[in-house]
């Protein structure tokens, strides 16, 4: 992976890639995601981004300490993709609800791949898997991250944070539940003492009509004991 290239000046030879890959990801977006992506990608938040067959993978700084994993996978073929051709996935939380909307890291991600293209535009054939490696010269180390083969860059799959700290990451153990003793108990049978029970906070929906009709449910609810 390399940090994501800047460009300047007015005369660049991917203009036309790059214009059309911001026109994608503002139809992968609605208007709030497309602006906040965009103020990511200029202010820095995309620390690296990866371009390799088939598949854009970026690490974007957001609210955490730990960077979001963007990707954007697209289908072998020619010349800039359709919107149906292209499938985003991120780790944030609001990758889970995106409604047929990508998330801001995404669009940030998307952003500085425009960036990329307008400087090197033989890369939208190596995403489109059109092409292998460009050759990059050794002394560059920034082109050569960008343009190797996948054999020498990360899997083209997303990663969190155990990924990229080495190895797999454990699976969760399922939590246990105390009343489960309690319920298979034959009727009339004393029954142990209780542990106190952890409140758990409920994740409420996005949609504040959603999440303000589910806290008026829960705020009127009531277990009683036999």
């Amino acid at each position: 992976m390399s940090r994501p290239r800047k460009p300047f000046g007015a005369t660049h030879p991917g203009r036309l890639p790059a214009t059309m890959m911001k026109v994608l990801a503002a139809e992968l977006s609605d208007p709030q995601r497309l602006r906040k992506g965009k103020r990511y990608a200029r202010d820095g938040s995309v620390l690296d981004i990866d371009i390799a067959p088939g598949i854009v993978t970026c690490e974007v700084q957001g609210s955490r300490p730990t960077p979001y994993i963007a990707a954007i996978e697209v289908t072998t073929g020619d010349g800039m993709p359709l919107r149906r051709d292209v499938v985003t996935r991120c780790t944030c939380p609001d990758d889970e609800n995106w409604a047929g909307h990508s998330c801001k890291h995404v669009i940030a991600a998307m952003f500085c791949f425009s960036d990329e293209l307008l400087l090197e535009p033989e890369l939208l054939d190596l995403w489109r898997g059109r092409s292998g490696p460009t050759g990059a010269p050794d002394d560059d180390p920034a082109a050569a991250g960008r343009s190797a083969g996948p054999q020498s860059r990360r899997h083209l799959r997303l990663v969190g944070a155990d990924d990229r700290a080495g190895g797999e990451p454990p699976e969760p153990e399922p939590a246990a539940d105390p009343l489960l003793d309690v319920l298979g108990r034959p009727a009339g049978a004393a029954l142990p003492p209780l542990p106190d029970l952890e409140r758990l906070e409920p994740v409420l929906p996005r949609d504040p009509q959603l999440a303000a009709v589910l806290r008026a449910a829960l705020a009127g609810a009531r277990v009683d004991w036999d």
